[in-house]
């Protein structure tokens, strides 16, 4: 049985070639008029049967005749499972059957059964007829009017089929069968969800007699890099062809015809036809410069007449390992990259145009240059439009057996039977792909361990395409691999590997996993790349989360993930498919902008010892500085008080140019910081990249002497009472209280109003990250978890000293063998300072995940302005992106929804924040030092991690309550992002539990009152 056979992958199907889009008018072709190509759409609506394995699938449905009554609609392309039909699968590492290769499961395998009715156009009379389908999982038949026309497996790759002889005038019947599971599925085994149906356009394709099969292109840049040499195989299709038949050959430079050429069939063994063309000073291709050209493929009949037109764009460009350097035209490249599944919200692994150049636009726009096809071939447009707007590419087999780690076999790469599927799977992809100019390197396939198999399909691919490197990330760096490309190497391996000359360069296949709110001490990776030559960048897990947009049982909408889909009895990986930069829509997640201040192509550093001189270093490897603008700003209190453009000479790519700062001479403010804000942005618009975008940015606080505020005179009396355990501190217009049972500062009263509904509590814990689940931040530091609440009042101390009161409050910490302090002075104009203090005893403990205090306030405060880092969120190992300016949003603007909810909004380096009503009433938190701070609309329990075991907990289903939860914070820890199955953070981001101490004033604010202005009066000081 061929679907349980690995030496049989296809009956019938055709010889896999470059792709191409027949037509019969050359203009068109040029023009991609779709339209009017050779072509017919089958797309749609077609009849379907769903059936739960093969014993009850209807067995002779492709037969004349043959009752489709009962049957259900479904749409070509699209996976049954999500349009309604079973439920899909989302697995990591597992096979969702028991892995016995080569059989698969007889009792669940369900079989789709398709029927679709076409005719013919007219015109199509005296052609052959192509029926092609771009991609179908996992393996199908198919019938044509009642005949069998032939088997395929291979889901990511194209099987076509010759049904001329089987074709007639009039309605036809098309029948398809498709298997849920093959043995090709061990071989399918990606970090993805499983599904099945026919999910790739399907077309119905006339071409002449008489014709090309296939075409070959090499355009490699000769002589310095400076001239194209040019050459095209094209080979003819053996049955059918006629002698007198002619191929023409033309290469069109926009719309300039620099080489034309025509080549005749003499015989029916004439099937190889060449033809070259030295191209002086070619336009090169690169990912920042995809300068293309057209080759146009005729094909005459003997009396000359085009039967069919064919168009395709190329690029000038050479690739090569040299010096151990990946390189591109000569050049090390750095490669900024990230991996990227085929995904939609709702159509699963049916991906439309528009949202292909939707991703290539946001790639382009956050600097993204490079894209790593996980784990299979991505449909051909993807392709088409990264030779359009520069994406370098690695195109990876569709190949993938990561289940058979859980087996004693360990790996199919040392199995005999298995080499046929290795080959064709890795065969037929560089066959089809190998004229796309932005593919510039092989990939043998993904996590299948290492064994003889890889080393045949590695030498194969090296001896058909010698202009391009190959890579396997299982071969490490001894096996068949022409780059060192392992997955979350942490920092230390990349040391490694520069700390001697190697063969080849390292270039992280996978790093940085995005998954939830990570991506943290993605500088310390990159610093490490710019200073180490043999380092030369990786590729993110990954772009977009793999969800699906559902709702919950409120009717909220959330986004799907490993067990949101149905269930057919196999245990999903809960929300691990949501390791995405961006969310299933394209929405960005706030460590995007974390990802383009990183892989930014200026670089801007002040020279040591040199006032107002910058270094500008040109990382891009291309482009010189001239294509941007380079501007400069001082900005004070988030103002602009100085600004103008930066004369920079041209520096060329990997170069630097010293450059002298125009800045005037400043009359500093007491308590005012200045900073320095760089821009380079672009000069001119491209397709997707408008003029004036910012490119790269920097920001300094420039070294002005601060001069310090004085301290405000505070006029007025205090009162000071005790009752009902309370204590109460009370002004002219306030009123502050305190427990006399816990130390707590529990109320805050301004001009008669209640502003809190809980008060101030030390808080050590954060809500935990998908990472510090991973990592076992629980299990390690959960001493910290009610560290708060558990802390044990020793003393309670109060005194009056002129026009303040002293609160303090002295707490045993019995978990921790530690003491906690806090002393609030409580002013007569109604601002209160709060110090606080941590004495580290003797018992050794573990990171804190977080060193502050919390308060919850009354709704209406849910105005929040604050002058730190900012707009988005950002933390002590992510905030490189995040400049410090003043911010204005709502509390809820700050809450980012991730697929599980979890730590949000923080805000790093925070000078003061205010929480105001619509009236402006409110409070001011001013830092003695830089906070962090963070606000929701919610209680921390909310987004606090819970089991899928238990629940599975949605970010959209976050409801806005009746709250303000306001986070006031020394430090919490980075939020790491090695990887998400263990990596701890990066220790100097985490919180070290020796002494510590920070403080903050709480100043009330009225309507017409500015904070700014409140901030500089030297309260706390």
């Amino acid at each position: 049985m061929e679907r349980e056979n690995p030496a049989v992958n296809q009956i019938n199907r055709e010889r896999m070639h470059a792709h191409f889009i027949p037509y019969t008018k050359e203009a068109d072709a040029v023009a991609k008029e779709r339209k009017a190509a050779s072509r017919v759409s089958l797309n749609g609506i077609w009849q379907f049967k769903y059936s739960v394995n093969p014993a009850s699938r209807p067995q002779d449905f492709y037969k004349k005749g043959f009752k489709t009554k009962g049957w259900n609609k479904i749409e070509v392309p699209g996976s049954w499972e999500l349009q309604g039909f079973d439920a899909p699968i989302y697995t990591d590492t597992k096979y969702p059957f028991p892995a016995n290769p080569p059989h698969i499961p007889a009792d669940y395998n369900p079989v789709g059964s398709y029927i679709r009715e076409f005719t013919l156009p007219e015109n199509w009379t005296g052609k052959d007829i192509i029926l092609h389908f771009g991609g179908v999982e996992s393996a199908f038949y198919c019938w044509l009017n009642g005949e069998f026309v032939g088997y395929s497996e291979d889901s990511r790759l194209p099987a076509e089929f010759d049904i001329t002889r089987l074709v007639k005038k009039g309605k036809n019947k098309l029948a398809v069968e498709v298997y849920r599971y093959s043995d090709g599925s061990y071989l399918e085994c990606q970090d993805y969800w499983r599904y099945s149906g026919i999910e790739r356009d399907v077309w119905l394709i006339a071409r002449p007699l008489s014709r090309m099969r296939d075409f070959e292109i090499s355009q490699q840049l000769v002589d310095n890099y400076r001239n194209g040499d040019f050459q095209v195989k094209v080979m003819a299709e053996k049955r059918g062809l006629t002698p007198g038949t002619a191929f023409e050959v033309k290469l069109l430079d926009k719309d300039r015809v620099i080489f034309s050429e025509k080549s005749a069939v003499k015989s029916v063994s004439d099937t190889l036809h060449v033809f070259s063309k030295k191209v002086m000073d070619a336009r090169r291709w690169t990912a920042e410069t995809p300068e293309l050209y057209t080759l146009v493929i005729n094909t005459l009949n003997p009396t000359g007449k085009v039967t069919e037109s064919v168009a395709h764009r190329l690029g000038f460009r050479t690739v090569e390992i040299r010096n151990g350097m990946l390189q591109v035209n000569g050049v090390p490249v750095f490669i900024k990259g990230v991996n990227r599944h085929e995904h939609d919200p709702y159509k699963g692994r049916s991906v439309s145009y528009e949202s292909m150049l939707h991703d290539i636009t946001l790639m382009k726009q956050f600097n993204i240059n490079a894209v790593r096809c996980s784990h299979y071939p991505n449909i051909e447009e993807w392709y088409e439009l990264c030779d359009e707007y520069g994406i370098y590419l690695v195109d990876e087999a569709n190949l993938e057996s990561h289940g058979m780690e859980d087996t004693e076999v360990g790996t199919l790469a040392t199995t005999p039977e298995w080499i046929t599927p290795f080959m064709e799977r890795m065969s037929r992809m560089v066959e089809r792909d190998k004229n796309y100019t932005s593919v510039i390197t092989w990939s043998l396939g993904n996590e299948s361990g290492y064994g003889e198999h890889f080393e045949t399909t590695y030498h194969w691919t090296k001896q058909r395409d010698t202009t391009r490197p190959v890579q396997y990330e299982g071969s490490g760096r001894e096996g068949a691999t022409d780059i060192y490309c392992p997955m979350y190497a942490r920092i230390w391996r990349l040391r490694e590997h520069a700390n001697q000359r190697r063969l080849e360069p390292l270039i992280l296949c996978e790093y940085a996993h995005a998954m939830g709110n990570s991506v943290g001490n993605l500088q310390d990776y990159w610093d490490l790349v710019y200073k180490y030559d043999q380092l030369q960048g990786g590729f993110i897990w990954d772009w977009v989360d793999q969800t699906f947009a559902i709702k919950d049982k409120n009717g909220n909408p959330i986004w799907g993930y490993g067990g949101d889909m149905g269930y057919v009895g196999v245990k999903n990986d809960s929300n691990f498919c949501a390791n995405g930069l961006v969310a299933a829509n394209r929405f960005l997640h706030p460590h995007i902008w974390e990802v383009k201040k990183v892989y930014q192509g200026i670089h801007f550093a002040g020279e040591p010892f040199q006032p107002n001189r910058l270094k500008i270093t040109n990382r891009n490897d291309f482009v010189t500085s001239g294509v941007y603008d380079f501007i400069w700003k001082i900005k004070a209190d988030g103002k602009v008080v100085a600004q103008g453009v930066l004369n920079v000479p041209e520096v060329q790519p990997h170069g630097f140019a010293i450059v002298e700062l125009p800045l005037p001479v400043l009359q500093p403010l007491a308590g005012t910081e200045y900073f320095l804000h760089l821009e380079a942005r672009t000069k001119q618009a491209t397709d997707l990249v408008p003029q004036g975008h910012l490119a790269a940015s920097e920001q300094f606080l420039l070294p002005v002497e601060v001069l310090a505020p004085v301290a405000p005179a505070i006029e007025g009396t205090l009162a000071l009472t005790k009752e009902n355990k309370q204590i109460r501190v009370s002004g002219a217009t306030f009123e502050v209280r305190f427990s006399e049972e816990t130390g707590d500062l529990t109320g805050l009263k301004y001009d008669g109003k209640e502003m809190l509904k809980e008060g101030l509590r030390a808080n050590f814990w954060r809500a935990q990250t998908d990472n510090d689940v991973a990592n076992r931040m629980m299990q390690r530091c959960g001493t910290w978890l009610n560290a708060g609440k558990e802390m044990v009042l020793q003393q309670l101390e109060t005194h009056s000293s002129g026009n303040r009161v002293i609160v303090s409050a002295v707490y045993r910490m019995p978990e921790q063998a530690s003491v906690y302090k806090v002393v609030y002075t409580v002013y007569a104009d109604g601002a209160v300072n709060v110090d606080n203090v941590f004495l580290a005893g003797q018992k050794a403990l573990p990171e804190m995940p977080r060193y502050g205090m919390r308060m919850i306030l009354q709704s209406e405060y849910d105005q929040m302005t604050w002058f730190g880092r900012g707009p988005h969120e950002n933390y002590f190992d992510r905030k490189s992106s995040a400049d410090i300016d003043l911010y204005k949003a709502t509390v809820w603007e700050q809450f980012h929804p991730y697929v599980r909810p979890q730590e949000t909004a923080n805000k790093s380096d925070v000078r003061w924040c205010a929480l105001r009503n619509n009236d402006g009433n409110g409070i001011l938190v001013i830092g003695a030092q830089p906070l962090n701070v963070s606000a929701w609309n919610f209680p921390m329990q909310d987004i606090m991690h819970v089991s899928p075991n238990v629940e599975r907990k949605h970010g959209g289903s976050i409801l806005k309550q009746d709250m303000v939860w306001f986070n006031i914070d020394l430090q919490q820890m980075g939020v790491g992002g090695d990887t998400s199955w263990g990596a701890q953070t990066h220790p100097e981001y985490t919180i070290t539990p020796d002494n510590k101490h920070y403080s903050f004033t709480i100043v009330p604010l009225r309507s017409g009152d500015e904070p700014l202005k409140l901030s500089k009066k030297g309260y706390g000081k």
